[in-house]
């Protein structure tokens, strides 16, 4: 039985140009698409143009000829958010989030009308439900669609919430969250006003047909309401959200913004450095504060205390340590003081928890802390957030069997071996890459993928894994494997099976047909089957190597912690909505 057989879960999440101010906001998109794939969502991304784009391109049409026809000008108003969904689309590439670009034309979306404020009618429902199936994530252009002479043609000004709710409806009345610049609706203008007025937690469709349009699309409202479709207004990264359907009306005062929270870097390398570009961009939320470094000489980071003693630094009381150095001892000894600090953590060092894990969990508990390690296990393939989900149901089963491509290097290695290079030269172009390491052993031995499994293992409360069978990637390992059965690649698969309790593991080199689940994931991609007790298999794709897939799921920790304290705040305050 598949996960989707079981159930599913859907989030249609819509990006309007209040938060896609240039192309550097997309990272925001990035973060919010990859924090519900962690939760269990598949997403349909709708996004808008970037912000004054629209009106950038109705310029230009106009410059050109003034009397143009709407369903000329409407196909280049349309090139907004076209670029929109296809640079959101690399974005997620570089974070390792697998996603589906498709357009309203692919996936047969009609409307009809006016060419500047069309109605929508249908769409092919089920192409968007197949690439779901596929990648996990579908980027939608919003506000675009096709008349049924496949010309292109605009659902209206802020048509993208329009799309968005069309969207969830095809699905099922799926889940539809609108992201604004605001955390919902208010009973009057919060801009500038400390307290700010009181927010909506439900309104009813009429109470968002009283604003005036700029918030959202009132073409959009009328439609939700003619379907019965509740949906959401938030901001990005939000626990509070209004949410809008027949009622009753619930308003609830926010309570005040909470300081940023204070973060230390320890590493500022590939991993570290990664961190603080994205945390930078989001400096209402976190303030890097610190940060140690082997070379003092060598690193200068805007605002930060540059420091080369790594236990100074975990100790100094920030609000959450970022250990990316590497290694155990010193990483170990820092992520313990951080803890005995009142710091949560942070890490995404699989060496560390696979050998130390139950230690520093009890550590963290006795001082009412979090240690959190998404990116130890592969990267932004969310693994260790898939067994989390199906721990927190009712009557959660166990874990039985795992199996997958849990290292990244080695996979990037094999793929290059099977287009001709030699083993030496995969290794290096792997290194040149940041995919691995100056001495790659560990990750060639087996021995990363086995932490990983150690990690799972811990995760799911399995217990200790005792006695791995190892069978490391080298020359003569693949010689083993000249003549192989046609239509299968080499895998380096790492495996471990619970159903008789105490756990069993290994990794080895393997030929896999077609038809495995391991078999179309090229590079440094990670692939992972987990098997319940109760017959239920998930299969989950990400990267698991490179600076961006594991900045983006350490990131992600640090945006969950934020997310806690401010439920925590806002809950003290009222009952209100809370995701």
């Amino acid at each position: 039985m598949s996960l989707n057989q079981q159930s599913e879960k859907i989030v249609v999440l819509k990006f309007g140009g209040s938060v896609l101010r240039d192309v550097h906001a997309l990272r925001g998109a990035v973060h919010e698409i990859y924090r519900w794939r962690r939760d269990g969502y598949k997403v349909v991304a709708v996004v808008s143009a970037l912000y004054g784009e629209t009106n950038r391109l109705l310029a230009l049409c106009e410059s050109v000829c003034e009397d143009v026809s709407g369903q000329a000008k409407a196909s280049v108003a349309a090139i907004g958010e076209l670029t929109s969904a296809g640079i959101l689309g690399v974005q997620l590439e570089r974070a390792g989030v697998p996603a589906c670009v498709i357009t309203p034309a692919s996936a047969h979306m009609l409307a009809s009308g006016d060419p500047f404020d069309a109605t929508p009618i249908s769409i092919n429902a089920q192409a968007i439900r197949d690439a779901l199936d596929r990648e996990g994530v579908v980027v939608f252009p919003g506000f675009v669609a096709v008349d049924e002479h496949a010309r292109l043609v605009l659902l209206g000004r802020g048509g993208s919430d329009l799309t968005a709710l069309f969207l969830a409806a095809s699905l099922g009345n799926a889940r539809c969250r609108l992201l604004k610049d605001v955390n919902g609706l208010y009973e009057r203008d919060p801009q500038g006003l400390t307290p700010p007025p009181p927010r909506f937690a439900d309104a009813t469709y009429d109470d968002a047909l009283n604003t005036d349009g700029s918030i959202i699309q009132h073409k959009a409202v009328n439609f939700a309401r003619s379907r019965s479709l509740a949906f959401e207004l938030g901001a990005l990264n939000a626990t509070t959200f209004t949410r809008i359907g027949p009622g009753p009306t619930h308003l609830v005062q926010e309570p005040a913004p909470p300081a940023p929270r204070t973060v230390a870097l320890l590493g500022a390398g590939v991993v570290g450095g990664g961190v603080f570009d994205l945390l930078s961009k989001h400096p209402d939320r976190v303030r890097v504060t610190a940060a140690a470094v082997r070379d003092v000489s060598r690193h200068a980071l805007p605002g930060v205390r540059i420091s080369g003693d790594a236990l100074e630094v975990a100790a100094s009381g920030a609000d959450i340590v970022v250990e990316a150095m590497g290694g155990i001892d010193i990483p170990l000894e820092a992520i313990k003081r951080a803890l005995a600090a009142g710091s949560h953590v942070v890490t995404a060092n699989k060496a560390v928890i696979a050998a130390h894990g139950p230690e520093l969990h009890a550590l963290a508990a006795s001082r009412g802390v979090r240690l959190l390690y998404s990116a130890s296990v592969g990267g932004s393939t969310p693994v260790l957030e898939a067994i989390a989900n199906r721990a927190a149901q009712p009557n959660a089963p166990r874990l039985t069997r795992v199996r997958g491509i849990l290292n990244g290097t080695t996979n990037f290695v094999l793929s290059r071996v099977a287009h001709g290079d030699t083993f030496a030269e995969a290794v290096r172009e792997a290194q040149r890459r940041g995919f691995a390491e100056a001495d790659p052993s560990r990750d060639l031995g087996g021995l990363d993928a086995l932490d990983k499994l150690r990690v799972i293992a811990l995760a799911a409360g399995l217990g200790e894994i005792h006695n791995p069978s190892l069978q490391p990637l080298s020359d003569a390992a693949l010689a083993g494997f000249i003549t192989r059965p046609a239509n299968t690649v080499l895998r380096h698969v790492a495996w471990l099976d619970a159903y008789e309790g105490t756990p069993k593991a290994g990794v080895h080199l393997g030929a896999i047909d077609a038809g495995d689940a391991l078999f179309d994931c090229p590079g440094a991609k990670n692939t992972v089957t987990l098997e319940w007790s109760d017959g239920l298999t998930h299969t989950i794709r990400g990267s698991g190597a490179g600076r961006w897939p594991t900045s983006e799921s350490v990131v992600a920790d640090i945006f969950t912690l934020l997310r806690e304290t401010r439920a925590r705040q806002a809950a003290s305050h009222h009952p209100g909505a809370v995701a």
